[in-house]
């Protein structure tokens, strides 16, 4: 999902500068939801033009830092029909670096292993790292729902990295198993080729069709007609 209800869902307890939004984003959910200003910027200035908040201060406009913002009724409604809508269905990701692989083809398909060997580093540096902020979350006397419900957040994210390199570790594996093999590989030439081929006639037929139109004589207007008569 986006920031858009998140950020709603933060209005509904407090107002709130634009720069605190980001920061409980990230204090409330996880590292996951880090969000830069310029798409914060973004984001709370469609909210503000949609009606789903507005400000609340008597800071001049050219201070954006000074700007606090409020959820509106039309927000709270849109956040609460947001709310009570299922969550049906489970949300595959789309890997860039699957797609890498699946369309190296056999000249490049050797250069994706640097790629996996690149993105289990990664995987395994976020790791470290929501683990280790899931471990310094305080254990208090009273417990915090905001506390518990991070280490949710983040449990969430630790078992998707986890996920991730599980699959790492087998898409190496089937692609170096795959490099051993002299496996038939789809006509990627050809097909290409053939492509080209019919864009081309595309291509053509479109400019014929033009031409002709281009040449076929313009039949007057009816105020042009009347005039000539």
């Amino acid at each position: 999902m986006s920031a858009k209800h998140a950020l709603l869902g933060l209005l509904l307890h407090r107002p709130a500068y634009r720069y605190q939004l980001g920061e409980r984003l990230q204090e409330r959910l996880g590292p996951a939801w880090k969000i830069n200003s310029g798409q914060l910027y973004q984001t709370v200035r469609r909210l503000a033009a949609d009606g789903l908040i507005e400000r609340i201060d008597s800071a001049p406009d050219d201070q954006d830092e000074l700007h606090v913002y409020a959820i509106t009724v039309p927000g709270v409604e849109e956040f609460e029909s947001w709310f009570d809508a299922a969550v049906s269905t489970a949300r595959l990701s789309r890997r860039p670096l699957l797609v890498k692989i699946t369309l190296a083809g056999p000249e490049r398909l050797k250069d994706t292993l640097e790629e996996i060997d690149t993105y289990e580093h990664h995987c395994m540096g976020a790791l470290e790292k929501h683990r280790r902020l899931r471990e310094e979350i305080p254990v208090t006397a009273q417990v915090r729902a905001d506390h518990e419900l991070l280490r949710v957040n983040l449990s969430a994210d630790i078992a998707q990295l986890e996920g991730e390199l599980v699959w790492a570790k087998y898409a190496r594996e089937r692609v170096t198993w795959l490099l051993s093999q002299n496996p038939i590989w789809p006509p990627m030439h050809e097909r290409s080729r053939a492509t080209a081929e019919e864009a081309r006639e595309r291509l053509e037929a479109r400019t014929e069709m033009f031409s002709r139109i281009a040449a076929k004589p313009q039949r007057p207007l009816p105020a042009e007609r009347k005039q000539s008569a």
